[in-house]
């Protein structure tokens, strides 16, 4: 019996895949008995759980966004915060970072800026709510302001674009239907997010701390996993025209990418570095030949600052071994 009620559900869940509304019609019509009913049960809960699919609410992604910059200034070995040189670094990047976020859809947001200490990796790292990471390493391989505005502003698009937000929507939907097919047998966090489903999809993180913590791991391991191409190229595509509004040379992100060694990042499925210099070469030629005077590129006002004195704490520079892996 046990074993005919797993390939029932089994198969339940997977013609959910395409129509579960259809699938609880034929299987009700059959009429096979309680077996069937309980699939059939099975089948509208896992429906349900798309419920999910709904943006979290501010207060959701604040309390998911801080508890995942805690866990990526732990992985990068802490933020430089200690002296008054490093507290003048941080001052910087956060006074480059939050001029590009303010050119952005979502000003609104709080946004923090912070260099971790890692030294190994040339990374960037991004959490929802506005939060964005700069190791070490990635600032030793920068040349100047532009390049470092670059990195930051396809770290801000990733946060605007909700990236990372919508892997945590797939955590959750995910926990949902796998709750829904193991029945009576889940976590007391998975019956929590299956409870979620019938009501407005959304989670209250901060009063609960089980909670976080798997859908923080849940998000975590599905950063492993890394943005999908489109997205790095919208990241990109964005951070052009927030360097543009701040008044920073794009070429100077891209000369960045082409120092680069290897493909175009950590990930395997990010797109080539080729392939991002060409978006961004051509995002500048459209708007240098726009027909619009007032969205006309006048090439000669894009600035490419030198870095300040505080820079010199991050150490001697190095060639880049790699493109920023995103926390999305």
């Amino acid at each position: 019996m046990r074993s005919r009620m797993g390939v029932l559900a089994a198969a339940g869940l997977g013609l959910c895949l395409t129509s579960c509304t259809q699938v609880t019609k034929t299987l009700k019509a059959a009429n096979l008995g309680g077996d069937v009913d309980r699939v059939v049960a099975a089948t509208e809960k896992v429906q349900s759980c798309d419920k999910l699919k709904v943006a979290p609410a501010i207060q959701e992604e604040y309390a998911l966004g801080s508890a995942l910059a805690i866990h990526w200034a732990q992985q990068g070995g802490g933020l430089m915060l200690t002296g008054t040189a490093e507290q003048g670094l941080n001052t910087y990047v956060n006074t480059v970072g939050r001029n590009l976020a303010m050119q952005s859809p979502r000003p609104e947001l709080r946004w923090t800026f912070g260099v971790l200490k890692d030294e190994r990796h040339f990374n960037a790292l991004s959490a929802p709510a506005g939060y964005v990471f700069v190791t070490r390493g990635l600032l030793q391989g920068v040349d100047n302001e532009a390049q470092l505005a670059g990195v930051l502003a396809h770290e801000i698009a990733h946060v605007v674009l909700k990236h990372a937000l919508n892997q945590y929507v797939s955590v959750k939907v995910s926990t949902c239907k796998g709750a829904a097919v193991a029945g009576a047998v889940v976590s007391t966090v998975a019956s929590k997010v299956v409870g979620a489903s019938r009501l407005d999809g959304r989670l209250d993180l901060d009063s609960d701390t089980e909670l976080m913590g798997k859908m923080v791991e849940g998000t975590v391991e599905a950063f492993g996993k890394g943005n999908r191409r489109d997205e790095e190229l919208a990241a990109d595509a964005l951070a052009v025209e927030l360097m543009l509004s701040a008044g920073y040379d794009p070429g100077e992100y891209s000369r960045l990418l082409g120092q680069t060694s290897g493909g175009g990042g950590l990930m395997e499925n990010h797109p080539s570095k080729e392939d991002r210099q060409k978006q961004i070469s051509e995002l500048v030629q459209a708007r240098k030949e726009a027909t619009d005077p007032l969205a006309r590129l006048d090439v000669a006002s894009l600035q490419r600052p030198a870095l300040p004195a505080a820079f010199a704490i991050v150490g001697p520079g190095k060639k880049p071994t790699g493109v920023a892996k995103d926390a999305k």
